[in-house]
């Protein structure tokens, strides 16, 4: 690689490292929270419902980072590496899958008769969803620190 690339790289892994860590706080908070009005009579469907939204948000900055980590790399290695490209389509593929389930999960969230059976079951299928979000960046970091420059690999 070339230094002043290896530095641009470095950049992005700094920020995406930075990223990782924040919307994983984020993820643990909202665990917490949930967690926390499991047990109420009263359903927090529409809080869960906004901040579902906003960790969405937050998700969307991650994945357009991790796209730009993705084609950056992709560029440092040889055309038609299989590993590499192998990672970034499955990456891609399973940003759209997460942003499209999260999207759904929060509508279902904010209907006027939300179509769980009960409060506990929608705190459970909120909590499947950042299981496999979580599933899903371990994944990637992992990946992520295997093509990562020398440099760059503690995740």
């Amino acid at each position: 690689m070339k230094p002043e690339s290896n530095h641009s790289v470095s950049v992005l892994f700094g920020h995406w490292k930075q990223e990782h860590s924040s919307l994983q706080q984020e993820l643990d908070a909202f665990r917490d929270w949930t967690s926390g009005v499991a047990e109420q009579p009263s359903p927090e469907f529409i809080e869960s419902a906004n901040r579902l939204r906003q960790i969405r948000d937050r998700l969307v900055d991650h994945f357009v980072r991790e796209d730009q980590i993705g084609r950056q790399l992709r560029s440092h290695y040889p055309k038609g590496s299989l590993e590499v490209e192998a990672s970034y389509r499955q990456a891609c593929q399973d940003h759209e899958e997460l942003l499209s389930e999260l999207d759904d999960l929060a509508e279902r969230l904010d209907q006027v008769e939300p179509p769980f059976g009960t409060w506990a079951d929608a705190v459970h299928e909120v909590s499947l969803f950042i299981d496999r979000l979580e599933e899903h960046e371990e994944c990637e970091a992992e990946h992520i620190q295997w093509l990562a420059p020398r440099e760059d690999t503690t995740v």
